[in-house]
């Protein structure tokens, strides 16, 4: 048995002249959960597709469970594969109740033994009771939890989802999201999911992907790829950013909110994040609040310099020490929470 339950090696996939994929390599753990981040067109349905056998490649290969099952000469069929594949839409049969959802593929067993597979199964995810009822007649959080009971039925190393919980609401996606990772952990089973949803991606990953162009742009840990992004475009992956464009000369940097290590000399970004960018109600400050937003415990300020001049700079504060729109504040950052990238 592979130490990886699902391995991508150099991918490639083109239609036409758009590069779909581009030399994408990726590694899923056994009895891990990996999440692959990335916005519309990036790639990433794409790579699912290649994964489950529902796309060939032009270059590159796939190996479940150390086995080849996917390169520029040779797909094996979906149903070969050791994996399981959770839709977007569920894609559950409507003429087929819940047990004969997750009954369908189990067609190597005796009827009595796939049935009662199957309602060990319903019975795992909480639904013991819905084993009679069709599509139809159940929640969109109980289609999902029938669609993953159908995935893992057959025992696969690796089950891929496709963002399993963008339908949902969002009480019903986190009670969703633990339940499904201790039914994965209990199952000792790998997990892939797509999602474009930040929050999501980082509640339930042991691993995080970013996908963009067809191109992986950063993997690892989500708390180091949080804490240390390797580009812009991977920052903004991972929640959201503030930016503004100076000029490194020695190794630093000089903006308006200190100065700071670079990498590079010449034309720079520099980025942090709202929720680390300290702002303190100053006359002599070098910015103003343009606009408050949000309500509750937190709000977000859109602050600019009191020239007018350069990019804004948002920052998450508490809503009873805010300061008030028009007033003069000045900003401070820690070194640890800068990110300094080649224009």
């Amino acid at each position: 048995m592979s130490e990886f339950a699902l391995e991508a090696r150099h991918l490639s996939r083109a239609f036409g002249a758009v590069k779909a994929l581009d030399d994408v390599s990726l590694s899923l753990e056994a009895g891990k959960v990996l999440a692959l981040l990335g916005q519309s067109g990036s790639g990433k349905s794409t790579l699912l597709r290649v994964l489950a056998g529902l796309e060939s490649l032009d270059a590159g290969e796939v190996y479940a469970d150390g086995k080849l099952v996917s390169d520029k000469r040779t797909t094996v069929p979906p149903e070969k594969r050791p994996l399981g594949m959770v839709f977007q839409d569920y894609a559950l049969f409507p003429h087929l109740t819940a047990l004969g959802n997750v009954a369908f593929g189990l067609g190597h067993m005796g009827k009595s033994e796939r049935r009662a597979l199957a309602a060990s199964w319903l019975e795992r995810v909480g639904l013991g009771d819905r084993g009679g009822a069709f599509p139809h007649e159940l929640s969109g959080g109980e289609q999902q939890r029938v669609a993953l009971a159908r995935a893992l039925a057959p025992s696969p190393r690796a089950i891929l989802m496709d963002e399993p919980f963008s339908g949902l609401d969002p009480h019903l996606r986190t009670d969703l999201q633990s339940s499904m990772l201790a039914t994965l952990a209990e199952a000792g089973v790998a997990a892939l999911i797509v999602s474009h949803d930040t929050e999501e991606a980082l509640a339930v990953a042991d691993q995080v992907a970013i996908i963009e162009h067809g191109r992986i742009l950063q993997s690892g840990l989500p708390c180091d790829v949080f804490s240390a992004p390797k580009s812009l475009e991977a920052a903004r992956a991972l929640g959201a950013v503030w930016s503004l464009e100076a000029q490194a000369q020695n190794g630093h940097v000089n903006t308006r909110l200190g100065t700071f290590a670079s990498a590079f000399d010449g034309p720079v970004v520099v980025c942090s994040r709202p929720e680390t960018t300290r702002v303190t109600a100053s006359e002599a400050g070098d910015f103003a609040v343009m606009d408050r937003r949000g309500v509750g415990r937190f709000l977000t300020l859109k602050l600019q310099t009191i020239t007018g001049e350069g990019a804004f700079v948002t920052a998450l504060v508490e809503a009873k020490t805010a300061p008030q729109r028009g007033q003069r504040v000045a900003l401070s950052l820690q070194s640890e929470d800068v990110f300094v990238f080649k224009a």
